[in-house]
């Protein structure tokens, strides 16, 4: 699953059935940390350095089918071990620019 924050600023979830690749995509070349995290407002919070963003699960959630909720909570858990999931439920994502 890719969220993709696009040129123009806003935010799309795309391959959302590949819970195996977990990522922010930054589409806009040379996009500075405050438009990213602009974008991400109220989803994810990028972290200080700009490589990785702590993913709200429950923003992921909402108005998704109930086996999808399944799946993507499965996948949380796969990674709680090695530290990549908050007690605040958010999970952490790999920020890559274009």
């Amino acid at each position: 699953m890719i969220i993709v924050v696009t040129e123009a600023g806003t935010v799309d979830l795309t391959e959302r059935d590949d819970f195996k690749n977990f990522k922010i995509a930054v589409a806009k070349k040379d996009a500075s940390a405050e438009f990213i995290a602009g974008a991400l407002k109220g989803m994810a919070t990028p972290e200080p350095d700009g490589k990785t963003a702590w993913v709200s699960a429950a923003a992921l959630k909402q108005g998704q089918p109930a086996d999808w909720i399944a799946s993507f909570d499965k996948m949380v858990e796969s990674v709680r071990r090695f530290g990549w999931v908050r007690d605040d439920g958010t999970v952490r994502a790999h920020i890559e620019r274009a």
